[in-house]
């Protein structure tokens, strides 16, 4: 390919991209609307609709980088997770003002989540090539990630662990393991 067929591939890519976003943006900015007209039509003020509305701004937030700019937008997807993921649990907390305990929980859960996320991003940037040994790891980082759940809601609510988380971790294990074993039998057929 020439350098004027590159440059009308990345254009048309662009452009594409740019009809997605405007799209994207075009349907929730419906989404507000249509909660927004409902909840006043009903309630004549904003009540329950304050909820799905944050729920729509924190979306667009952290998608709009990964549908503009495709596989290259992902870690400013994370990013922009990662940024606004506490004010829009604060957001959350000031709403529902049922329990004082949301705030903390969510904000740990919030943490591990985004950590994991991260986890992930960096092992399918390392294993570029690797898919399998990336998914399998993953896979393993499920059972600290789900410790740490069942740790911190045991702590504030006194949530019981069972066998069933036994029995998963077993599972996640062995399919870790599989994948694994997929990626170094692959490697050897390379080599």
């Amino acid at each position: 390919m020439n350098q004027e067929q590159v440059q009308a591939s990345q254009g048309r890519s662009r452009s594409m991209h740019n009809i997605f976003t405007g799209a994207f943006s075009l349907l929730l900015f419906i989404g507000i609307a249509v909660c927004a007209i409902c909840d006043t039509a009903i309630s004549r003020s904003f009540t329950w609709s304050l909820y799905p509305i944050s729920a729509i701004v924190f979306t667009w937030l952290v998608f709009i980088p990964m549908i503009k700019f495709g596989k290259k937008g992902v870690c400013g997807s994370l990013l922009m997770c990662s940024i606004f993921i506490v004010p829009f649990l604060y957001v959350l907390h000031r709403l529902i003002r049922v329990s004082d305990l949301f705030f903390p929980i969510s904000i740990n859960m919030a943490f591990i989540g985004v950590v994991y996320l991260w986890c992930i991003f960096f092992l399918f940037r390392v294993f570029r090539t690797r898919k399998f040994l990336a998914s399998g790891i993953t896979l393993m980082l499920v059972i600290p990630v789900d410790l740490f759940v069942a740790f911190t809601l045991s702590r504030f609510i006194a949530e019981p662990f069972n066998a069933w988380h036994l029995t998963s971790y077993f599972t996640i294990a062995v399919t870790a393991m599989v994948l694994i074993i997929i990626d170094f039998s692959r490697k050897r057929e390379r080599e």
